[in-house]
């Protein structure tokens, strides 16, 4: 590590400015989460063109998707917790070890995930719901896309590497240029160009992998020059360490079974939505409402990430209250943030929906409108969770942001959701008021289990020590 990384680990543990350290680590998430869901917006409405049983083919095929890629959350979230504590005390070495088995074990998990994609997509779409001409634009959008497993993998576990080392700018960089090969991508792949066929709504996953692959090589690339905030050795990228691979899924695991748990509950949503007696616009109003919302996401999952960071960091210096302090204040800066920006969205409601629509829809758009505007009132609360369940997540604290939402969202969240929309036959309306419920909830049960500081307290392994490491009061006490 250069001397120039060496004085950005020591600003960020050592500047006494909080709320200066979680922006600084955060502007260049909120600009990379932007561009991201910029790029799922122009995939919906540049397919949106081809009809509305597009958007909700490429809505259908995203969370079934997701629902087997939550995987990655594993490896990344352990990888964050590994990085930033080893970064925090100063050992490089174990820096590249994890960051070598994070590529490694990315590899591992594409073997099978791509045949486990392939192998379930139908049967998936039929328990939904899915009937058509969607499960014919579905089915098709997800072959192509679970092809991109592996470059998706190594992708995200190269930004995350960056950020749990403390550098969010390099990721923002090789994504501007990923995104802009995707929108490219995206229109030579879906509407044809030159010796390029049209593809339709299989040329937006198209246009994705080819990003991604992109994206892949950049990022590995600079990781392995040494010219950047970590130097990753190859030897640590090929041969198995055993010891810290099983610590990035001990501590990653449940992050993995809280993703799975999420997107468990969309989906089950999909299928009530898809039941109930309005489902033709309520589920393209569901996609468009979930992607505009994404923006108002986009703040509180930076102040989470850059709390995931500082935390590891300054557990691993020794820092327990400065530790403590980065989940309250990311907490408060994404809640104000996120508060605003779905006001925002509710209030121009209708002509953000309309821009998706290529033909007017009254019926979707009353639907969406009113998704924006009760969802929009729980998200200060969404904010909360974010930021506390990755602050306790960056310390390698995950059982318990895991077992949250498992309650919340799968238990409380369908549950209310079935119950509103089919037993009290309120339709879509139904669903929306016990996703936001539910979000509360969850709010308050982070807060509960941050507040009670047993995340400071995670044990680490050494990465080429094979010795136990962990913060103790004594620490805190002179810290």
């Amino acid at each position: 590590m250069s001397d120039k990384h060496k004085n950005k680990r020591e600003f960020l543990l050592n500047n006494e400015n909080i709320y200066f350290n979680v922006m600084y680590l955060a502007w260049p998430i909120i600009i990379q989460s932007f561009l991201q869901v910029l790029i799922g917006t122009i995939d919906i409405k540049m397919v949106g063109s081809l009809g509305v049983d597009a958007i909700s083919a490429v809505g259908t095929g995203r969370n079934i998707i997701m629902l087997i890629m939550v995987f990655v959350m594993a490896i990344s979230t352990g990888t964050i917790a590994l990085i930033s504590r080893f970064t925090g005390m100063g050992d490089y070495k174990s820096v590249s070890v994890a960051a070598g088995q994070a590529f490694f074990l990315s590899i591992v998990a594409a073997a099978v995930m791509i045949p486990l994609g392939l192998s379930t997509n139908e049967w998936i779409l039929n328990i939904l719901g899915v009937h058509n001409n969607v499960f014919v634009l579905a089915k098709e959008y997800m072959a192509i896309f679970f092809l991109s497993i592996p470059f998706f993998l190594l992708n995200f576990m190269a930004k995350s590497i960056f950020q749990g080392a403390g550098d969010t700018t390099t990721p923002l960089i090789i994504d501007i240029v990923m995104n802009v090969a995707n929108v490219i991508g995206n229109f030579i792949f879906i509407f044809g160009f030159w010796v390029f066929p049209a593809m339709g709504v299989g040329g937006a996953a198209m246009g994705t992998l080819v990003a991604r692959l992109l994206g892949s090589i950049l990022g590995w690339g600079a990781l392995v020059s040494g010219k950047f905030v970590v130097k990753v050795e190859i030897l640590d990228m090929i041969k198995p360490k055993w010891e810290i691979g099983k610590q990035i899924l001990k501590i990653g695991l449940p992050t993995a079974f809280q993703g799975l748990s999420r997107n468990i509950s969309t989906f089950i949503i999909f299928a009530i939505l898809a039941r109930t007696l309005r489902a033709e616009a309520a589920v393209p109003a569901y996609v468009i409402g979930t992607n505009l919302n994404q923006y108002a996401l986009m703040p509180g999952l930076a102040m989470g990430t850059a709390a995931a960071t500082l935390s590891g960091m300054n557990i691993g210096a020794g820092k327990l209250p400065r530790a403590y302090k980065t989940g309250v204040v990311s907490a408060f800066l994404g809640a104000i943030l996120m508060g605003t920006l779905a006001f925002i969205f509710a209030a121009f409601s209708t002509p953000l929906i309309k821009f998706f629509l290529n033909e007017a829809n009254p019926e979707v758009l009353q639907i969406g409108k009113t998704f924006l505007i009760i969802i929009g009132l729980a998200e200060p609360m969404h904010a909360v969770t974010i930021s506390l369940s990755r602050t306790m997540q960056g310390a390698g604290y995950t059982k318990y942001p895991f077992l949250i939402t498992l309650v919340s969202w799968l238990f409380v969240r369908v549950s209310l959701s079935y119950l509103l929309a089919i037993v009290f036959d309120l339709g879509p309306r139904g669903v929306w008021i016990g996703i936001a419920l539910s979000t509360v909830l969850a709010g308050i049960l982070s807060y509960l289990s941050f507040r009670n500081k047993k995340w400071q307290y995670v044990k680490i392994e050494d990465g080429t020590r094979k010795e136990k490491w962990q913060v103790t009061e004594i620490e805190d006490i002179n810290n």
